[in-house]
């Protein structure tokens, strides 16, 4: 085959190349025990292709009765039970999903779907954190109802 035969190679197999080593690289830094699953490449791509600058979340979620099926109704309850018992810590993202290293305060959420039944796993949905939020107001409500109720019976 004489030089003219060689195939060139373009700016985007030299890219693709490049991310695919990077890939490896990666990959071989976490070991050959590392359980390869969709949320580590998701963070090891998100590492590897992280934005200068994040997106915000958009302020609001469509939430009208219109475009929602009824699942049924909730133990507001329990879900303030499962609120108490949920773990609550101070926590910031490990350095090498290279995402913001600023401290949080949440749940994680593995718990999150333990406890309330929604979610992947992996991540918490805001609309989902908010109904969890509210669903425990409502029962702390009505625990003060009573209270308030027992109080003046006995005066």
């Amino acid at each position: 085959m004489s030089d003219g035969d060689k195939k060139t190679e373009t700016p985007e197999d030299l890219t693709q190349m490049d991310q695919a080593k990077t890939r490896r690289a990666t990959l071989k830094k976490l070991g050959r025990f590392a359980t390869v699953t969709a949320p580590t490449v998701t963070l090891l791509l998100a590492a590897q292709t992280k934005p200068s600058k994040a997106l915000p979340p958009s302020p609001c979620r469509v939430s009208s009765r219109a475009v929602k099926a009824v699942e049924g109704g909730i133990d507001a309850a329990g879900i303030l039970a499962a609120v108490g018992a949920l773990p609550v810590d101070a926590w910031r993202y490990r350095a090498e999903t290279g995402l913001e290293q600023q401290t949080h305060i949440g749940p994680y959420a593995e718990d999150f779907k333990a406890a309330f039944g929604v979610g992947d796993g992996v991540t918490i949905n805001t609309t989902d954190a908010i109904g969890v939020c509210l669903a425990a107001i409502k029962a702390l409500s009505e625990k003060v109802a009573t209270l308030e109720a027992e109080l003046a019976r006995i005066h």
